[in-house]
């Protein structure tokens, strides 16, 4: 296979290490986590904030999350862990009942694969819901880390995560790739000295990731293997 002409640019052939986020990157997660948050919502006698409004939150963590919640429904502090708790169960629940791949994943996961790229996912969603979502989309094998917001002492924007992967291989960070679609995502790549590659579909809180600068913008993840 030919290297794609943003690798050539960017590595002159094909990254030492890529990592991935995963909500809003390979998986319109929204769906599932909004429902969960209503049920959370519901459980205090609030309004449900619905699918919409929900997807300008996720990216931080689930606790951020049920906070953003809170604080739009004017509940007290003191319902958070209460309300957290509610979440988790109604997520564990209903993982993936609506969430859906984005266009193309697994031929940019495949591509990888075969050119012996190793891969890392690289979310902020809580450990015990990844590899569970990972399974019903059948991308687990993929790769090499699963990390989750509460693997390491830090998540991102931290760089923590994307440099626990790279010092596993002894790859050199500028020859590494962070594929996202927030802030939270270039961030993490730009502290860790990796290249950024955003997608314009995500979760972005409402910032236009070409303000960003990245060094690859798609709106399809197969527009890096062209």
């Amino acid at each position: 296979m030919r290297t794609p002409t943003h690798l050539k640019r960017l590595f002159d052939g094909w990254p030492e290490l890529v990592c991935f986020d995963l909500d809003g990157t390979l998986v319109d997660s929204v769906p599932d986590i909004a429902a969960a948050v209503d049920v959370a919502l519901i459980s205090q006698g609030a309004q449900p904030a619905g699918e919409d409004r929900v997807r300008g939150w996720v990216g931080f963590g689930s606790a951020k999350l049920i906070e953003q919640a809170l604080e739009w429904a004017q509940l007290d502090a003191s319902v958070t862990e209460e309300c957290y708790r509610a979440f988790l169960t109604a997520y564990d629940a209903n993982l993936s009942g609506k969430s859906t791949l984005y266009p193309n994943v697994e031929a940019i996961l495949k591509a990888f694969k075969h050119q012996g790229v190793p891969m890392a996912l690289v979310t902020n969603k809580p450990s015990v819901f990844v590899k569970p979502l990972l399974d019903q989309f059948g991308i687990t094998d993929y790769f090499s880390w699963i990390l989750g917001g509460d693997t390491l002492e830090e998540k991102k924007p931290s760089p923590l995560p994307l440099l626990h992967c790279m010092e596993g291989i002894e790859a050199q960070a500028d020859q590494c790739l962070m594929i996202g679609d927030s802030q939270t995502d270039h961030n993490a790549a730009r502290a860790a000295g990796f290249k950024s590659a955003l997608v314009t579909y995500g979760y972005n809180h409402g910032i236009d990731p070409k303000t960003l600068e990245p060094d690859v913008l798609m709106d399809d993840l197969a527009e890096l293997l062209l």
